[in-house]
């Protein structure tokens, strides 16, 4: 009897375990699907606020627009000679609020606060309006601008306007009155229930400190006040910035309101999330998810008791098959490099941790698979016929094989990576056995690869500075030729000329003279500029700092770039090495700049941190994929000078964000250069 209770306990607690996670496993999956729902129905939210927040800025910019446009016209020459309670101009207004259901009317205040001409009747009486907020605004002399006023009745129907107003001036600037459209909020109102998702949320708008305008459904009692939801909370400023405020104790449930703020306009919009509505499709998927975990955890409980009654205690597996399994496993999981075992149906038996950790699974979920489920899919009938045909009859046992092709391995993540592996095989148990001992080479092949890179750049750079320096050559003989050459053949000649006077005993004139010291002046000014071209003389005369700004002067000077410095630690650049290189570096950039980056603004600074000389040069230009564009001839160039006084040179760029490139170098190599000078 006492030996039936161990697996009788064993089925009991399995059978207790499966109910149990069949139960936790259930509820696990309806929390799942609930935050789900909730996070599907705050993306829904999140959306709708988005395309609210499109509609209503176009909405306004249109009524906006509408405004500057009647602005324009009464701006103009014949414009200004018209009265503003002229026929005219009511037609005007008339002909610009219809078709634009949004507008009520358009109306003018004169430079008194009366009401002078509207779009709504031809005859309107005289009405004072000077005690408005949009007629003070401009009043008190504040420039032009959209000006938006609280929400408040109107004093001919007593609905509810929102009123958008701009001001109008004379020729001289002097105040003339406002031009104010008048936006029914019931219309703004009902624009909002035109686009709802499953369910209809309500949807608000604020002025940017929260004062209520309109809102979905309407609330009359909060209009034109500070809403309650907004009590002791941060609103947004940005546009872009989404304010999630949750409110817990609201009649239908948990609710959270989103507000985001428009971008031209200093309003917000709000759209509520009722948690109660976003979770009735939940609803109707748990119900059944739970009545089936019922059902299945009831049938475990009755399988259970079945094999309650039926199971026998089994024998336990022998002493030394245990030891001699721990050994086994104990060298095969102590060996570093990753050991997989395949039976003849290329299904994976043996996964050892070092193989676990280079292909990032586990042995419980690979043991089984096929091997291809190791190897890229593009590559799988490639290697998995090699390890056929290691596998055929002309094969005997035992042979190993140190294959000469690439194989490339597949991780869990999805990335590929380069193996070296040895193949062998046996036959274990009357079936055949083959096993590949694999060696992670993805450093090895990254070395020999930037290896290959930096001598692709290297022989590129020589090739460039070869075709420059050939060019430079040309140039250099051209301007000796053509330029020094001529002067100093005319020199000649006019020396050859004033000769042959003096041997004659003829008087000449003090003008020839001077013709020929202009020629030589002319001359000496050539081999200046020429050798000026070959090294700025800045370098020679003026300290690092000096002949850099020299150097950006003269670069805007020809071009449209806005170049600022901040030399803060130039002192310590001294004639040397390091001043030169950094000056090149600096020059090159300038270059790169107008030739790729079509940017607008250089920002170059050079900075002491950490004792490291950081030389920094920021553009705000198109910039470019890093990974993609490994650099030009101009970058290599940069790099191999950074290289040769002991900095280190870093680029950071990526599309849009514009580029920047630093060069550090040890404030002890700048000392020693300065020593050795």
């Amino acid at each position: 009897m006492q030996k039936q209770i161990r697996p009788v306990r064993s089925v009991a607690l399995l059978a207790t375990l499966t109910i149990l996670v069949v139960l936790l496993s259930a509820s696990s999956l309806l929390l799942s699907l609930r935050a789900r729902e909730l996070r599907h129905s705050k993306q829904e939210t999140v959306s709708l606020l988005q395309m609210l927040m499109e509609q209503t800025e176009k909405n306004f910019s249109s009524a906006d627009l509408i405004l500057q446009g009647v602005q324009e016209r009464l701006a103009s020459p014949f414009g200004r000679q018209l009265p503003l309670d002229s026929r005219l101009v009511q037609l005007l207004l008339n002909s610009r609020v219809s078709g634009y259901k949004y507008l009520s009317s358009i109306f003018l205040v004169d430079e008194n606060g009366t009401l002078v001409n509207s779009s709504r009747e031809p005859n309107m009486p005289p009405l004072s309006l000077a005690d408005r907020s949009y007629f003070k605004v401009f009043a008190q002399g504040r420039p032009d601008f959209v000006f938006l006023d609280k929400p408040v009745r109107n004093r001919l129907d007593n609905n509810w306007t929102l009123y958008l107003s701009r001001r109008l001036a004379t020729l001289d600037g002097r105040f003339r009155g406002v031009i104010v459209a008048a936006i029914s909020i019931t219309d703004l109102e009902k624009s909002f229930s035109t686009v709802q998702l499953d369910y209809a949320r309500p949807v608000a708008v604020y002025m940017s400190d929260g004062t209520l305008v309109a809102s979905l459904p309407h609330r009359d009692s909060a209009m034109g006040t500070v809403a309650p939801e907004f009590s002791g909370q941060v609103l947004p400023t940005g546009p872009k910035q989404v304010l999630s405020i949750s409110r817990t104790a609201e009649p239908g449930g948990a609710q959270n309101l989103y507000v985001s703020k428009l971008a031209d306009f200093a309003l917000l919009l709000g759209v509520t999330d009722i948690e109660e509505e976003s979770l009735a499709p939940w609803r109707e998927t748990a119900i059944p998810v739970a009545l089936g975990a019922l059902l299945v955890s009831l049938f475990t409980g009755l399988v259970a008791m079945y094999l309650i009654n039926k199971l026998q205690r089994k024998d336990a597996l022998s002493v030394a098959l245990v030891s001699a399994n721990d050994r086994y496993q104990h060298t095969v999981d102590s060996v570093m490099d990753a050991i997989v075992a395949v039976d003849g149906h290329m299904l994976i038996l043996l996964f050892n941790p070092a193989a676990e950790l280079m292909f990032g699974r586990t042995a419980e979920d690979t043991l089984g698979l096929p091997l291809e489920t190791l190897i890229p899919q593009r590559l799988r009938g490639v290697h998995v016929h090699h390890m056929a045909n290691f596998n055929g009859p002309g094969h005997e046992l035992p042979r190993t094989v140190v294959p000469q092709r690439d194989i490339v391995g597949l991780r869990a993540d999805g990335s590929e990576f380069p193996i070296e592996s040895t193949f062998s095989k046996a036959v274990v148990d009357g079936h055949l056995q083959m096993t590949a001992v694999l060696r992670d080479a993805t450093e090895k092949r990254k070395a020999e690869m930037e290896l290959r890179e930096a001598n692709s750049q290297l022989r590129e750079l020589s090739n460039s500075l070869t075709q420059v320096r050939e060019q430079e050559r040309t140039r250099i003989s051209r301007e000796l030729h053509d330029d020094l050459g001529q002067q100093l053949t005319g020199l000649k000649l006019s020396l050859s000329w004033l000769g042959n006077r003096i041997k004659d005993g003829r008087e000449t004139a003090a003008q020839n003279v001077d013709d020929m010291r202009h020629q030589l002046d002319a001359a000496i000014a050539s081999v200046r500029r020429i050798a000026a071209e070959l090294r700025p003389p800045v370098l020679d005369d003026l300290d690092f700092s000096e002949a850099l700004a020299w150097q950006t002067r003269e670069f805007t000077r020809h071009s449209a770039l806005e170049v600022s410095l901040n030399l803060e630690a130039g002192a310590l650049v001294k004639d040397n090495e390091v001043a030169t290189a950094l000056f090149r570096i600096v020059q090159e950039a300038l270059t790169n700049v107008v030739r790729h980056a079509q940017a607008t603004q250089l920002q170059i600074g050079l900075n002491q941190r950490d004792g490291q000389l950081v030389l920094t040069i920021h553009d705000n230009g198109r910039g470019f994929d890093g990974l993609v564009r490994k650099g030009g001839v101009g970058l290599v160039g940069m790099r191999e000078r950074c290289s040769a006084i002991g900095g280190v040179f870093g680029i950071e760029s990526s599309p849009g964000t514009g580029t920047t490139i630093s060069v550090s170098v040890p404030v002890t190599v700048v000392q020693v250069e300065e020593e050795a000078a």
